[in-house]
């Protein structure tokens, strides 16, 4: 069975500083792993170098049928087909909530990404908010519109660095 994703001795450096070391591990598609460990361990830098947003030092990354990542051949972010939910929400704030769920869907033609959308609106509960921007949002509807976008190009892997910290407990469960 192929792997969704295998880490392979991954090491990362930042500031000149060993922050993850002979990191290795796979997945099959449909698992799950949750990484814990006390603050400033590396749970979150282990995220961003999956998702690209840091390159790695040494070893290497598969995720699916992708290209192996390596410090020689990196694969930029929008090219590895992974979603990611920010602690911090990191949306647009000069775009709205549909703008912002239809962010990492431009490929598709109109009525697919409307349809999309209004999927994920209606799935996450934030049907009325569309024409919102982030400011006007609370804490928890500015995560749910970060979890729509993650989730509205369908990615192969989803990595979540504490999602739910700002939602309310019956919207987690659902």
């Amino acid at each position: 069975m192929t792997h969704i994703i295998e880490i392979h001795q991954l090491q990362v450096k930042l500031q000149q500083k060993t922050i993850l070391s002979d990191i290795s591990f796979a997945l099959e598609a449909g698992d799950i792993l949750g990484l814990v460990g006390p603050s400033g361990c590396g749970k979150t830098t282990l995220l961003n170098t999956l998702a690209g947003f840091i390159e790695q030092e040494d070893g290497s990354i598969s995720i699916g049928d992708s290209a192996l990542i390596t410090k020689q051949n990196l694969l930029p972010p929008e090219q590895r087909n992974i979603g990611m939910i920010f602690q911090d929400y990191a949306l647009f704030p000069h775009l709205t909530v549909e703008k912002n769920v239809a962010f990492g869907i431009d490929k598709l033609d109109k009525t697919s990404r409307s349809a999309r959308i209004n999927e994920l609106l209606s799935l996450l509960e934030l049907k009325d908010l569309g024409k919102r921007y982030p400011h006007q949002l609370s804490g928890g509807q500015q995560q749910r519109v970060a979890i729509a976008r993650a989730l509205a190009p369908q990615p192969q892997v989803l990595l979540l660095d504490e999602p739910f910290s700002n939602v309310d407990e019956s919207l987690k469960v659902e």
